[in-house]
């Protein structure tokens, strides 16, 4: 099974960190991650233990729909996910630990099983895995910073905002 870990370090208070996750996970957010069409959560309610999510991506040329649910969600330090079905089975693990009152440090974890004759391309997911989510936890610290205010006032209102989501 390939597995990749990268941690990077955004400049934002851990609680908006968190946040940030929360609203992709359940909202996605484009800039962050462009394979990803849409997002459609499955139930009503926020986002916690147990929430199932439709995932439309397209990945080289072709769109395909994924769910995913949520495995672990322990505010405001960690959420994973696993899929549910497609070719490929996917863990991925975000883990937030504050630095200081204004910068925090998410390490993502990524786990993947392939199935049935995917696995035959098992090594290159290995090589090829690690490269991806590092591209896509930079893509991750660029969003969250261009997407949160600086400033403390309106960190507590942009938090209420993706609470709100």
């Amino acid at each position: 099974m390939p597995r990749s870990q990268v941690t990077v370090r955004i400049r934002r208070p851990s609680e908006v960190v968190f946040e940030s996750l929360v609203s992709h996970t359940w909202r996605n957010e484009p800039a962050w991650e462009p394979e990803v069409l849409e997002v459609r959560p499955q139930g009503d309610g926020p986002l916690a233990l147990g929430s199932r999510v439709l995932m439309v991506r397209r990945e080289s040329g072709k769109v395909f729909e994924t769910t995913y649910e949520v495995t672990a969600f322990d505010p405001p330090r960690r959420i994973t996910a696993r899929h549910l079905d497609g070719p490929m089975g996917f863990v991925i693990d975000f883990s937030v630990e504050p630095v200081d009152p204004g910068n925090a440090d998410v390490t993502v974890g990524v786990d993947i099983r392939l199935h049935g004759p995917m696995r035959l391309m098992t090594p290159l997911f290995a090589i090829m895995g690690p490269r991806r989510n590092a591209r896509i936890s930079r893509q991750m610290v660029v969003a969250i910073e261009a997407a949160t205010p600086v400033g403390r006032d309106t960190l507590s209102s942009k938090t209420a905002d993706f609470a709100n989501a």
